[in-house]
């Protein structure tokens, strides 16, 4: 009993940032979210967003409950659409992201579903939910100064999408 308590202790305890094995993928992450926030550039946020970043799973999550109202012939125009939203909300908050590097603070989850937090040279603390896909780490969500990117579309599109009677059309108004 004292060793199963033991290994669910340690399971949901913090790993020291060089026994993360999420480190490097968000590391790298980090150095391109530093680049592209240093440009306030849109564009270059919401590339380095799909690049470490689940978009379409991040995208179909923002509709809530109202992701089967979402047409299948205009999945991928919203998927791209929220893309450019991600880099204009990412642009908001680039002034949280500051420093030339980041450091890998703390690693909790295990490796196939980690969640890493990690400190700007310049002080800011950024949280990366992870999952381990076949081609290695993909972030699930990403907080900011306190704002998680997730919850935060999630919020905002349902709300629209609730204020008008769950027409996608509206939606889809306000992306663009």
């Amino acid at each position: 009993v004292v060793f199963f308590a033991l290994v669910l202790a340690m399971a949901g305890s913090p790993v020291m940032a060089a026994d993360c094995a999420a480190g490097p993928f968000v590391t790298a992450a980090g150095r391109a979210l530093l680049g592209a926030a240093h440009s306030r550039s849109p564009a270059r946020l919401s590339t380095a967003a799909a690049r470490y970043g689940d978009i379409h799973a991040l995208a179909l999550f923002a509709l809530g409950p109202f992701r089967k109202s979402l047409p299948p012939a205009r999945e991928g125009e919203y998927v791209s659409l929220t893309r450019s939203f991600i880099g204009h909300f990412l642009a908001r908050y680039a002034d949280r992201v500051s420093g030339s590097n980041l450091t890998v603070v703390s690693c909790t989850g295990g490796d196939k579903s980690p969640t890493v937090t990690a400190k700007f040279t310049g002080g800011g603390k950024v949280i990366f939910r992870l999952y381990k896909a076949r081609r290695g780490y993909l972030m699930r969500d990403v907080n900011i100064g306190g704002v998680w990117l997730g919850g935060q579309m999630r919020a905002s599109f349902t709300s629209i999408l609730q204020k008008n009677r769950g027409e996608m059309a509206a939606l889809f108004a306000y992306l663009r």
